[in-house]
């Protein structure tokens, strides 16, 4: 063991309050190159991070137990009125079938772009390169938009951990392609090359989050879920958001529109005045992090799963008695305990 090996083993173990780290030290506390553990308890709660280590060099010191460069944000730590309103532009191949036969007419809520561009609100679309390459002109204009900041959203939104819904798996090898395949998409279209990187329907594992930092990406989830997804009800979308969001708030709504976000340009025009009403002042998620310190998950907890409809769902389990539960006609219903019924997908959904 080296002079320094050993120099930063033992600040560790002596509990010291800074130690020399190099790129390579993840959120956990280890240092892949050094084989080294964080001391137990570093984990036990969701916490801001320190400042990140430069990218080349051992060359900056770290505070612990802040653990190093950004696993996963959930949101950020601050005490500044800031809010990131956050829009994924989904796109998979069904998506791109029901436009070239006519199913639908566009896959872009207009009134929500408006609502957005009218108002000056900033905010990060999370854009699938599938979705760049059908509107590559409209791609461009809102990367050249300098309220809006552009983040990558996978090639063709499959899940990177499964169970997820009724989103696709990854072949062997195919998170690495749906990374760097996505980055040169919309490096090429936009001109832009994204920092930020959100799973399609939130879910991952370990895996998948190395890949993304392998791909020279930080993953973003959210703090508030404006469960605009499905959902034709704007007040419901709108109280999803005003009932939860606070100081540090990452948002997570859908521009695609169509019938999967067909609410949502009406639910801003209640979201953006309220929020500011309020005294919060909107932001793009780089903004955010750069005025406040990132948010882990509880535990440094890598793994997420959704609740996966299947093709006859049974009905709703407990504690929603089943005597008590018709299924509605409307293709969402309001949320009966923790379950909704999507007549589309003939499924409840977790919520």
């Amino acid at each position: 063991m080296s002079h320094r090996h050993a120099a930063i083993l033992a600040a560790l173990v002596l509990g010291l309050s800074t130690v020399v780290v190099s790129p390579a030290t993840r959120i956990d506390g280890t240092t892949r190159a050094l084989g080294l553990r964080a001391p137990v308890g570093l984990l036990s709660k969701a916490y801001p991070l320190g400042t990140p280590a430069r990218t080349a060099g051992l060359s900056r010191r770290v505070r612990l137990p802040s653990p190093g460069p950004s696993r996963i944000v959930l949101g950020a730590v601050t005490s500044k009125p800031l809010v990131a309103l956050t829009f994924d532009l989904d796109m998979t191949p069904d998506m791109a079938a029901q436009l070239r036969n006519g199913a639908v007419t566009g896959w872009l809520n207009q009134d929500a772009l408006t609502e957005l561009r009218a108002t000056g609100t900033h905010a990060t679309l999370f854009m699938t390169g599938m979705w760049a390459e059908l509107y590559p002109g409209l791609a461009r204009q809102l990367a050249r938009d300098p309220n809006f900041e552009i983040a990558n959203h996978s090639y063709s939104h499959p899940a990177f951990h499964r169970p997820c819904y009724l989103l696709g798996g990854l072949a062997p090898g195919g998170a690495a392609w749906q990374l760097s395949h996505s980055q040169e998409v919309l490096s090429r279209i936009t001109g832009v090359t994204p920092s930020y990187f959100r799973f399609p329907g939130g879910c991952y594992d370990s895996p998948a989050v190395d890949a993304v930092h392998a791909a020279g990406m930080v993953p973003v989830k959210w703090t508030v879920n404006a469960m605009d997804a499905f959902n034709p009800n704007p007040a419901g979308v709108a109280a999803a958001v005003l009932s939860r969001v606070k100081a540090g708030s990452i948002v997570l709504m859908h521009l695609q529109g169509g019938p999967n976000a067909p609410a949502t340009g009406s639910a801003l025009r209640t979201i953006i005045p309220a929020l500011r009403a309020r005294g919060f002042q909107l932001v793009t998620v780089g903004e955010l992090l750069r005025q406040g310190s990132a948010l882990q998950p509880a535990g440094g907890r890598e793994l997420v799963e959704a609740y996966q409809p299947s093709a006859t769902p049974p009905l709703p389990p407990a504690p929603i008695p089943v005597a008590r539960v018709a299924l509605p006609a409307r293709s969402v219903s309001t949320v009966q305990g923790c379950w909704r019924w999507d007549a589309r997908r003939r499924s409840w959904i977790r919520c």
